[in-house]
């Protein structure tokens, strides 16, 4: 991720694929402005004017480029979306931080599954650093769960129908840009129900060029967005995405921006007091469920003018390790309890066979960052039940698919002695307590032994 300010270290992103001195262009824009002030903190003189851009490029109030001095040059958005895709695939989605930060024109507003297929589209885009093209994406990618077509055509119409409103660098200087997303789509007279085929789009170029200069970002985990069930709830999770992990992670907003960034419909819930508690508090309660941050909105922070709340402030920050692995558990559950569990009213849903359900409903395999949280939340479980020097000398490797069906939960052993120990006297235990924190869909365990260090180290020095 890359965000407005200086970033914590444990944030790096695709760093070993971006040069080093790529890094400039975020720490001059770290300094350049005020501390929390960010890439867009933005106010009601934002959104008055500037310059509208069409969909063909056409831009009033923008200095005239000619056309051999604007040849597209790719930002390190677009450098780390093709390092992540290589790398990743899906599961991880690269955004423009000035996409997280857009809205819809004209008082309009995505739907959910529009919003979630866009950036299944950008991420796609980016990582072929936003090249004028006609792109063609797997339908298994934004299908999920649901069986028929409609939904996904009928997703693309309204992104092709639809206008952006972005506020960020464009040609050298600060613009407000109205951009129309696509410049066409295609849409098969009969549409089949098979995953084989694709999703074709072109994006407009001036789109694509707010997109390819990019230099900031947010690094969205695919699974966890896409089990998000409300418009205003995808907003906040993509805006903490951005933030959390920065020196200043807060952003204050005035009550106009925060409508629109979060994409409440115009004229719907003018008072604050109902705003609050139909929009930001349900997207807070759902974000904080299944994102790696908490997000706050502090009363101090509020901004008053009389009794009226001008503006607000939110607040994203990281969380520990505990709460880490129960975010990463609860991502895990069936969606049906989820929001029982949010609001304290536990619904107990029987989990599915995983032979039965087959690996293809399991979802993709846990990253690092899952599997830390996984284990972490394993040794909470055998506390008491094994002994704790012995769970130290063990570390989780990775989450894979096992020969005999399923998946297994792969750990390191310092040295071969806590390897047969652990799979002699705590195997059992550690299979128990995987498949009742997975629901069954992770419900074994193998153990590997640590490369010792070659011994060529101790004979090459010739006192030894």
């Amino acid at each position: 991720m890359a965000g407005t300010g200086r970033r914590k270290a444990r944030g790096a992103v695709a760093e070993e694929s971006v040069p080093l001195d790529a890094a400039a262009p975020i720490k001059a824009a770290a300094e350049s402005g005020k501390a929390g002030s960010g890439l867009v903190v933005l106010g009601p003189e934002d959104l008055a004017g500037g310059a509208v851009i069409d969909g063909d490029g056409a831009a009033a109030a923008l200095p005239a480029v000619a056309a051999e001095t604007a040849a597209p040059v790719a930002g390190l958005t677009a450098r780390v979306a093709s390092a992540t895709f290589e790398r990743d695939g899906y599961k991880h989605l690269i955004k423009a931080a000035e996409a997280v930060y857009s809205y819809p024109a004209n008082g309009t507003r995505l739907s959910l599954p529009a919003q979630k297929m866009l950036n299944f589209m950008i991420h796609l885009a980016g990582s072929q650093n936003f090249a004028n093209k006609l792109y063609r994406l797997p339908k298994r990618v934004v299908r999920g769960n649901h069986k028929g077509n409609e939904r996904i055509f009928d997703a693309l119409k309204e992104i092709f129908d639809s206008s952006l409103v972005v506020i960020g660098p464009f040609r050298g200087r600060r613009s407000r840009a109205e951009l129309r997303i696509l410049s066409s789509y295609v849409r098969p007279e009969e549409e089949e129900d098979s995953d084989a085929a694709d999703i074709h789009f072109q994006f407009t170029d001036a789109f694509l060029e707010i997109q390819r200069s990019s230099q900031l970002w947010a690094k969205l985990s695919g699974p966890a967005m896409v089990k998000v069930t409300s418009t205003y709830a995808l907003k906040l999770y993509e805006i903490g995405m951005q933030r959390y992990q920065m020196d200043y992670p807060s952003l204050e907003l005035d009550i106009d921006t925060l409508r629109k960034l979060m994409n409440v419909p115009e004229g719907a819930y003018k008072d604050f007091g109902i705003l609050r508690t139909r929009t930001i508090d349900r997207a807070i309660s759902e974000v904080n469920q299944l994102a790696p941050f908490r997000v706050s909105m502090p009363e101090e922070k509020m901004k008053r003018k009389g009794r009226k709340i001008e503006a607000v402030t939110l607040d994203f920050n990281a969380k520990d390790e505990e709460e880490a692995a129960e975010t990463y558990l609860e991502r895990e559950r069936h969606s049906a309890g989820r929001r029982a569990r949010r609001i304290g009213k536990v619904d107990t849903v029987a989990p599915a066979d995983p032979v039965e359900a087959g690996l293809a409903d399991l979802g993709p395999l846990p990253d690092a960052d899952d599997v830390t949280a996984l284990w972490a939340a394993v040794l909470h479980a055998l506390k008491g039940k094994v002994p704790a020097p012995l769970l130290a000398e063990l570390e989780p490797e990775r989450v894979e698919e096992a020969p005999q069906g399923g998946r297994r939960l792969v750990l390191k052993a310092r040295n071969a002695a806590v390897a047969d120990t652990a799979r002699m006297n705590h195997w059992p235990s550690l299979k128990s307590a995987l498949a009742s924190l997975t629901g069954g869909m992770i419900e074994d365990v193998a153990f590997e032994v640590a490369a010792r260090k070659a011994k060529a180290a101790k004979v090459a020095s010739p006192e030894t």
